[in-house]
């Protein structure tokens, strides 16, 4: 009798609209036009409108909410936001989050010289033997990520940077086209390295979120829009060009 009422539950459940059924999600958003911004009180952008659409065709919903990455990492720890967009991936953040790739791009990373440091940076090897500036948190490459360097100066603003930079207190910065390039371009010299890499990109779900439930799902849905070129479009939108897509 137990056993015949819980079917009976489960048949009623698996019958019901899909609206009774859906969920609200809360998904973090920053500053990064024309990927990803705020509109007023709207996240608006290629990433937030794809991965609305997404959403909504599962059935669910998304409340988003405006947070710096750094919190958004914490907040992912407690598992207190269930989707993190436009991001790359680090050990770290591998333990956290479990990730949907939504492309791959062709990323440069750059580094800008002190008026003050007398030489030039033409590999890894010369980085290793100065005082490079970075933004804490922030992932710059792999190789970057590895970087066995005398001292290296986190700090969590570009124009914090900036102003060290100038003053001479570090050597070095830094930088890409993801992290406010042009700031440094028109004021200080570029080193002659570049370090050039393929990049993939990612959304993810943190691992103590209540939407890991459906993280299958999403990511079925996002490779049906890799594979049938519909990621294109979000990103023609916006006049951006679009991610190369790779399958193994």
């Amino acid at each position: 009798m137990k056993k015949t009422i819980q079917l009976l539950v489960i048949s009623l459940v698996a019958l019901l609209p899909k609206h009774l059924l859906a969920e609200t999600f809360t998904a973090h958003c920053r500053n990064y036009p024309p990927e990803l911004f705020f509109d007023g009180s709207k996240c608006a952008g290629v990433l937030p409108d794809l991965v609305s659409d997404i959403f909504t065709e599962l059935g669910h919903d998304i409340n988003w909410a405006y947070v710096p990455w750094v919190r958004s990492i914490r907040e992912a720890k407690k598992g207190n936001v269930d989707v993190m967009i436009r991001h790359s991936m680090t050990p770290e953040r591998k333990s956290v989050l479990k990730p949907i790739t939504y492309g791959y791009t062709i990323r440069h990373l750059s580094f800008y010289k002190s008026p003050r440091f007398r030489g030039d940076i033409t590999s890894y090897d010369d980085l290793e033997k100065v005082n490079i500036g970075a933004i804490r948190g922030v992932f710059y490459s792999p190789r970057f990520s590895v970087l066995n360097t005398r001292t290296l100066t986190l700090v969590g603003k570009t124009d914090q940077l900036i102003a060290m930079l100038e003053l001479g207190r570090i050597d070095v910065v830094v930088t890409s086209a993801s992290h406010n390039e042009e700031l440094f371009d028109t004021r200080f010299e570029k080193a002659t390295f570049v370090d050039t890499f393929l990049n993939p990109v990612y959304i993810s779900i943190p691992l103590n979120s209540s939407a890991i439930g459906i993280y299958d799902d999403v990511a079925q849905r996002m490779l049906e829009y890799r594979k049938s070129g519909k990621v294109d479009t979000y990103f023609e939108k916006y006049g951006v060009p679009a991610p190369q897509q790779i399958f193994e």
